[in-house]
């Protein structure tokens, strides 16, 4: 535990002005090595003109992440106001000699504080630019592990140090928010000054920000007890923050969601592929978000692969699926690469495999080559369809139409094997059927549990003559796999094919998929959005009727909704999770939340939010 000691207390926050120069705030370096401009990203703090210094780490051209300690008014509380800092704070990055001139300076102008760790980030006035942030880790560090940390606190001979350090620690236990550390040699310790100083691991031979420093004994820092030798450090972790940094940057946009048990604990997940727009360069960002089910809530995302060349999250559409049999969903991206010079369409399907903690790096199992595929023409879904207990994936295929004005449309399966997908066949084709691809909507379940997946298709036939809508349910499948269609259902009532989004899940727990649709039935005459969702249960030969089994009771807005279905509190049947987009709020950022309603067997509970976006 830490305690006080020589009027730095376990707190650590002192506050001795040296020179008319900067006061120290806690951590570490004592003799450590010079950083050279591999640490660049780390930031020195000057707080209140002198009275308070701190280090941090740059993880956007525009923002910093730094100790909390060092802008609280009684640092043992971590207190710290949101929006402009209390005292005028300056802010030095790519400069780790501070007689130089290089690198840049950068008021601070908003703080935003984490309320659960010693953690708080800073924008700056203007971006920096040339200074490469430090990306953010995406998985925790274990035991054993080495770091390293940086910062301008004091050394073992110097109050005040005008150049970077750095020490070598070793990752002793963690904890939900925190590292406990220790030096890993009896020179290697955190002194004051170094509080918020970035914690750095090298994994693939590049540098993450793990934890940033918040606490140390200080052994063998100049003015403390010359008979303490503990290097023993406590550091805030980042790891597990991805996504609420991002969210701090203001990049997450919009999402495309999908379920599965990622880390096959037989409870149900959801994944967020997020756009993050463009960055200064041009480049497209896109960044794959979780939320793993505690088995009563969908808990707060963590960010599991971040992109690091141009992806367009416009040119991806998700699917997921247990690909290689392991008993964990993988997620599935088919990706537009557009057209060759010769006008041949380019599509390639990614994978992300699931390693149970997180994901392995995502990998090309298909390319379309030298044949014409039209990522446009192209609906995508998943099911295990020939029964050998790995997910394929199935595409709904566009061929517009034939000379005789009918539609056609084709149904291609990639079947899976343990490593990756055999190439395309096409197990359907309308032939001299005119199947509109554009009045269709696909999913698939195994309905009549035979123990392999169908596809369904939420077909649109457009208005009857009395102004009625008309809908019908499609089932492709048999015992040899996907075949022919064969319709389920029909509506006798007028059924909006336009309102309707299609899901699939066991909502009753018998072991055959159902059908699920949000509906939405528009505003009411007070101007509230009107939303419902119907089931229709699988039967050996088909489904049941329809039946309502929710009806908002608050203004809901059905075009802000991404439905999925998925086992989120693991009792056998299959609960729905709603992805809702609220639109921007005040400070401009993207407000989303995520809404599951579980299932009783005959009907569904009202909607929990079990997370929101605004930024607490």
């Amino acid at each position: 535990m830490f305690r006080l000691r020589g009027g730095l207390s376990s707190a650590l926050l002192a506050t001795t002005v040296v020179s008319a120069l900067l006061t120290a705030t806690n951590a570490h370096a004592v003799t450590g090595d010079v950083a050279d401009s591999t640490f660049a990203y780390t930031a020195r703090l000057d707080i209140g003109g002198g009275q308070r210094a701190c280090s941090g780490a740059l993880v956007d051209p525009q923002w910093i992440v730094t100790s909390a300690r060092c802008f609280a008014d009684d640092p043992a509380t971590l207190q710290v106001a949101a929006g402009k800092p209390k005292w005028k704070t300056m802010a030095t990055v790519g400069r780790t000699d501070l007689t130089t001139t290089s690198g840049q300076v950068r008021e601070v102008v908003e703080l935003i504080p984490r309320s659960d760790r010693d953690l708080v980030m800073a924008r700056l006035a203007t971006p920096t630019t040339g200074i490469a942030p430090i990306p953010l880790a995406l998985s925790a560090p274990t035991p054993g592990d080495e770091l390293k940390v940086a910062g301008f606190g004091r050394t073992k001979i110097e109050w005040a140090p005008n150049k970077l350090h750095t020490a070598a620690f070793t990752v002793d236990s963690f904890a939900d928010t925190t590292l406990a550390t220790s030096g890993k040699t009896a020179s290697d310790t955190a002194c004051a000054g170094d509080a918020g100083g970035p914690v750095v691991r090298q994994k693939d031979g590049k540098s993450e920000l793990v934890a940033l420093t918040s606490l140390s004994w200080q052994g063998g820092c100049l003015g403390t007890d010359d008979t303490e030798k503990r290097t023993d450090a406590l550091d805030t972790r980042l790891d597990d923050l991805n996504a609420w940094v991002q969210q701090v940057r203001s990049l997450p946009q919009q999402a495309q969601v999908t379920a599965g048990d990622f880390d096959g604990d037989g409870k149900s997940d959801v994944a967020a592929l997020y756009d993050y727009g463009k960055d200064s360069q041009g480049h497209a960002l896109a960044s794959l978000w979780i939320f793993n089910s505690n088995g009563t809530s969908l808990r707060s995302p963590r960010v599991v692969w971040d992109n690091t060349t141009s992806w367009n999250w416009s040119s991806s559409t998700l699917t997921s699926g247990d690909y290689n049999g392991d008993g964990k969903t993988d997620i599935g991206v088919l990706y537009n690469y557009g057209q060759t010079t010769d006008g041949k369409n380019q599509t390639k399907l990614w994978v992300f495999t699931s390693t149970g903690t997180g994901f392995q790096a995502p990998k090309i199992v298909w390319d379309s080559g030298s044949t014409s595929w039209n990522w446009n023409s192209s609906k995508l879904t998943s099911g295990d369809y020939n029964g050998d207990g790995k997910t394929d994936i199935g595409v709904l295929y566009n061929y517009g139409q034939t000379t005789d004005g009918r539609n056609h449309t084709g149904l291609w399966a990639f079947n899976s094997t343990s490593d990756g997908f055999q190439a395309p066949s096409k197990v359907w084709d309308s032939g001299s059927d005119s199947w509109n691809w554009n009045a269709s909507k696909v999913a698939s379940g195994d309905f009549n549990g035979d123990g392999k997946m169908d596809v369904a298709v939420l077909y649109n036939y457009g208005q009857a003559a009395d102004g009625r809508n008309q809908t019908g349910l499609w089932f492709a499948g048999g015992a040899d796999g996907l075949s022919s269609p064969k319709k389920v259902w029909n509506s006798d009532t007028s059924w909006n094919w336009n309102a309707s989004t299609l899901t699939t899940g066991d909502y009753n727990g018998d072991r055959k998929t159902d059908i699920g649709v949000l509906y939405n039935y528009g505003q009411t005459t007070d101007g509230h959005n009107h939303t419902g969702l119907w089931t229709m249960d699988g039967t050996a030969t088909g489904v049941a009727a329809p039946k309502r089994v929710w009806d908002s009771t608050t203004s809901w807005n059905w075009n802000s909704s991404q439905p999925i279905s998925g086992d989120f509190n693991g009792d056998g049947k299959s609960d729905l999770a709603i992805f809702y987009d609220y639109g921007k709020n005040a400070d401009g950022r993207t407000h989303h939340g995520l809404w599951t309603l579980t299932s009783t067997g005959n009907t569904m509970n009202n909607p929990h939010l079990d997370w929101d976006s605004t930024l607490q």
